[in-house]
């Protein structure tokens, strides 16, 4: 039987299956180097599912281009209320919500030997906590209150405008003391009446705050 014997390909051959398999192929090459996909795939011809769950992250999105979901918008509004509505006031002495609801939340408020800090401001009061270094590491906490009214008054005495008032202590000591249980004061600048509850202390020795206090106030 004879033999068939299989001769090389000619060169025109070989280049047109180079020729084919780059045109039929997912990348295209110009002059030895890799074409821009933006090249090669047209403006808004792919959709969605077209494209790999997680392949595009912050990085490539324009986030000033996005709108506010719906949702989110009503959650920076809080149900329609700005956020102020929602802020009782701390300790840096401004003037809270009306309805009876808290004007003055300070949270725990410490302080240095030697120095006065604000525990809240509401109508024409404003209530200190001032710590006193008596010397040999004992201190006391001194609270005072103060009132830009002359038609005002706290634990029934009247006070005098511009004139700190003091209202609560707690020492001296050396050690851990406190008021216990707290303290109700009410503050009458008529025809607002104010009822406020303080708690001052002085903590253990060497700590570098070592007065405290709190105070929450409500308007009848």
């Amino acid at each position: 039987m004879a033999k068939h014997r299989r001769g090389r390909p000619s060169a025109g051959l070989v280049v047109g299956v180079i020729a084919l398999v780059v045109a039929t192929s997912g990348s295209a090459f110009a002059a030895g180097k890799l074409v821009s996909g933006d090249s090669l795939i047209k403006k808004d011809s792919l959709s969605g599912n077209r494209v790999r769950t997680g392949s595009i992250t912050g990085k490539q999105l324009k986030l000033s281009s996005l709108g506010t979901v719906p949702s989110a918008k009503n959650a920076q509004e809080l149900g329609g209320h700005p956020a102020s509505a929602f802020v009782m006031s701390g300790g840096s002495g401004g003037t809270g919500g009306s309805g009876g609801g808290p004007v003055v939340h300070s949270g725990l408020v410490t302080a240095a030997g030697g120095q006065t800090a604000t525990l809240g401001s509401f109508g024409p009061f404003t209530v200190t906590l001032k710590c006193n270094d008596d010397g040999g590491g004992t201190f006391d906490s001194e609270i005072d209150v103060t009132s830009s009214s002359s038609s005002s008054e706290a634990f029934d005495t009247p006070l005098t405008a511009g004139t700190p008032q003091q209202i609560g202590d707690a020492g001296p000591d050396s050690q851990f003391s406190d008021n216990a249980g707290g303290t109700l004061v009410e503050f009458v600048a008529a025809p607002a009446v104010y009822m406020g509850y303080l708690v001052d202390s002085i903590f253990m020795p060497g700590t570098t705050s070592p007065c405290g206090a709190s105070l929450l106030v409500n308007k009848s």
